[in-house]
């Protein structure tokens, strides 16, 4: 069997391994990995993988039993190459066609690609996915833009969950990859009033250009009260996008009545809620989780037509070999929104 190059996550390490390189089954693609993007659940999974381990044994997707040491293949924001078919397949797209996908395996009882032990992910050089959810690349498309479709379809899921009308405020907290994506969702949306949040007042310039009409550093000043004057009498939709988990009891105490807070975060850190104000301000608590299909078939367009600005949330890239590197980087206050990393080759990080 052919071997490749893999990013292995174990213990809360990574390491570069030669492993197996994955045979596709029934109704299954092997693929080679053009570009993955490196999204906050994958620093979270290795920064508290005993965490998220315990939340995969809750609810049944692993075994209770099993230990804390397995190893994960992390990468689940792709573009890839198709090598070849499984079983059971139509080949309705040419070997060497470029395509993304919704990253989970239907064959595999819906396994998520690249965030759970046993499936093979995109930083690895080759992985597989179900051929029943490719979407091939528009040529016009670089393969590192269509990596970036997975988190703008987080985005557009959670603007979706939110119902948001027209001239209700948006104030959107957190201006990484997930705000960004909210704020360009809500902009394709027509509100008319959107709120950027964000604690380093470097993110203004980028916040603006995907779509927010306002700008608010929450260290500085109060970003719930400004979206509230804003507001008036429509409603206040509050789209969390930072994953800190004391957050969202704070939004709740600050929130105008009827207001509605989207939680986008993934957060596995039990917190504390006082739910007696969400209760008297009527407040609809919502959380937003992946996105359909066809949301994420809708962002790829998007950036087809050029109506995402993708290329500004594109801050660096790294071959395999760096990507340890990367995630110290990443580990530690920095200026990054999305690092792409190109498994195909070796490099260290490359700010662009």
């Amino acid at each position: 069997m052919s071997q490749m190059n893999a990013i292995v996550m174990k213990n809360g390490s990574l390491s570069v391994n030669q492993i197996d390189r994955p045979e596709p089954g029934p109704g299954q693609v092997l693929v080679k990995s053009l570009a993955c993007g490196i999204c906050g659940s994958d620093i979270h999974i290795t920064r508290h993988t005993s965490d998220v381990f315990d939340v995969y044994k809750t609810l049944g997707i692993m075994d209770a039993s099993a230990s804390d040491d397995q190893e994960v293949l992390l990468g689940h924001e792709y573009a890839a190459e198709i090598v070849s078919y499984g079983t059971e397949t139509q080949g309705s797209l040419p070997v060497g066609s470029r395509v993304t996908s919704v990253p989970i395996l239907l064959t595999q009882g819906g396994a998520g690609v690249g965030v759970m032990p046993g499936v093979y992910g995109a930083y690895s050089e080759y992985f597989i996915v179900d051929e029943a959810l490719l979407l091939p690349i528009p040529d016009s498309v670089p393969s590192e833009a269509a990596a970036i479709t997975e988190p703008l379809a987080v985005g557009l899921h959670a603007v979706n969950r939110s119902e948001i009308g027209v001239d209700d405020v948006a104030l959107v907290a957190g201006c990484g990859p997930i705000g960004l994506a909210a704020i360009a969702a809500l902009k394709q949306r027509g509100v008319k009033r959107i709120v950027a949040s964000d604690p380093q007042d470097a993110k203004k310039e980028i916040a603006m250009a995907f779509g927010a009409t306002d700008f608010v550093n929450p260290v500085k000043d109060d970003e719930v009260a400004l979206a509230a004057h804003l507001a008036g009498e429509h409603k206040v939709v509050i789209i969390e996008c930072v994953g800190i988990h004391k957050l969202i009891n704070d939004f709740i105490m600050r929130a105008p009545a009827k207001a509605k807070l989207v939680v986008t975060g993934v957060h596995t850190t039990p917190t504390t809620l006082n739910l007696a104000y969400a209760t008297v301000k009527e407040m609809d608590v919502i959380f937003s989780y992946y996105y359909q299909p066809e949301e994420f078939a809708a962002c790829l367009n998007e950036i087809a037509e050029g109506n995402v600005p993708w290329e500004l949330m594109r801050t660096g890239k790294v071959g395999i070999d760096g990507v340890q590197g990367a995630f110290e980087t990443l580990f530690k206050p920095n200026d990054h929104i999305k690092i792409i990393i190109e498994p195909w080759r070796k490099g260290e990080l490359e700010t662009l």
